[in-house]
């Protein structure tokens, strides 16, 4: 297959750049022209430039069979930017995706995005779901992606755990998780088939890892021991709002704190995902410092 990656410089991009290769799909990396480097080819068949703020037309996509679109500008953190970019963007490429005859359409969505979520990137995720929904694309809710690359959320809660004393956000709060070879394995297996999935999919193990012991064993595989002290989240929040308003760079968005604290009540499409023989391992960081980098499926 011809598949075409959207954010293919980003973590989860990377990630499922090489799966797809190494499966024997030629890969089609669209990404910002500036971040096109030699070093960073490995897997790609084509580059392509891609701007969310400036969505191609279907001509770059009419010789895809499948599209995979998991840009978004993170650094957006009010709504009306974040609708204007990041939701506009991706509604418009996924209609001229799905217009110019892409055989299978991928939105990579997120766990925070459920009926209800009180964060704006739940919420503007949801909004991109039911485009793909209304076109007969799919939308892949991700858990919290973990693993040997170390990036995304997991990255940063891993920083967060270097510190002194860790505050703990959520202490009493719990996350769905997906091993990074289990999400990229779980992507290959929906792009290869037919098999309709109208209502969004999580990509993550079904049983809650509590946060505390979340960032215990994040601790604990760099030969750390967890000290942390619980913190209001409210406070939290606010501090990062301030240094928003501030423009200070910060690993966290205060945004992304609602997903810590206010996670989804189960993982949506699990017996669905199992028909195409998809399961997710439970959490563990054993994985992460025995893995040798190759992917598996189940």
């Amino acid at each position: 297959m011809r598949v075409g990656i959207t954010g293919a410089n980003g973590y989860v991009g990377t990630i499922l750049r090489a799966s797809f290769a190494e499966q024997g799909h030629e890969v089609i990396a669209f990404a910002r022209s500036n971040c096109v480097t030699s070093g960073n080819a490995a897997g790609v068949a084509e580059w392509r430039p891609y701007d969310i703020k400036r969505p191609p037309s279907g001509a770059a996509f009419s010789d895809l069979d499948v599209l995979i679109h998991g840009a978004w500008d993170l650094s957006l953190v009010s709504a009306g930017d974040v609708w204007g970019v990041n939701v506009s963007g991706s509604q418009h490429l996924l209609r001229n995706a799905i217009d110019a005859g892409v055989r299978r359409v991928i939105f990579i969505s997120s766990m925070s995005a459920y009926k209800g979520t009180r964060q704006l990137y739940g919420q503007a995720k949801l909004a991109c779901e039911r485009t793909a929904s209304s076109l007969g694309g799919v939308s892949t809710r991700l858990g919290l992606v973990y693993g040997p690359g170390w990036g995304g959320m997991a990255g940063a809660l891993r920083k967060l755990s270097n510190l002194p004393v860790t505050p703990l956000i959520g202490a009493r709060s719990y996350q769905f998780t997906v091993h990074e070879a289990d999400m990229a394995a779980a992507m290959v297996a929906i792009a290869e088939s037919d098999m309709p999935l109208p209502e969004p999919v999580g990509l993550a193990n079904p049983e809650p890892v509590p946060f505390r012991r979340l960032m215990k064993e994040i601790a604990a595989s760099q030969g750390r021991t967890l000290r942390a002290v619980a913190v209001p989240w409210q406070l939290v929040n606010g501090v990062l709002k301030a240094a928003e308003a501030l423009q200070i760079p910060l690993p966290f968005r205060s945004d992304s704190i609602l997903g810590l604290v206010h996670p989804a009540a189960e993982v949506p499409g699990v017996e669905r995902l199992k028909q195409l023989g998809i399961e997710f391992r439970s959490f563990s960081l054993d994985c992460v410092r025995l893995s040798s980098g190759k992917l598996r499926r189940y």
